[in-house]
């Protein structure tokens, strides 16, 4: 499991756990729950062109860190094994949120009746 992701008090909480924590280059993200937009799985994001990596890590298999394209920052901490949710945000530091997580559906139904 890439991330540990929870629902406290209005606020979607992100911890990247073990050794991608170091790799994120993040020790937890805290978005209010009025700027989520939606949660869902989308394997083919893995596939896209990710955009330029400040900071973070890109290796075969693995990304995680800030990517910036086309004027949008989006953060990613998910390795290509992994179920991808995307965390669609507006007016935040990033676009959206990539992240491998356990239990992935589950989690986007969480988000989803969340917001």
């Amino acid at each position: 499991m890439e991330n540990k992701v929870e629902i406290q008090d209005g606020q979607l909480i992100v911890v990247p756990q073990g050794v991608t924590k170091l790799a994120a280059v993040k020790d937890e993200i805290i978005v209010p729950l009025d700027h989520v937009v939606g949660a869902s799985i989308d394997t083919g994001i893995l596939n896209d062109r990710k955009g330029l990596k400040m900071p973070g890590t890109a290796m075969p298999g693995y990304w995680a860190g800030s990517f910036h394209k086309d004027s949008e920052i989006t953060f990613f901490n998910v390795k290509q094994s992994s179920t991808p949710i995307v965390i669609q945000l507006k007016d935040d530091k990033y676009s959206r949120l990539v992240l491998g997580t356990e239990n992935p559906r589950n989690l986007v139904e969480l988000i989803n009746n969340a917001i």
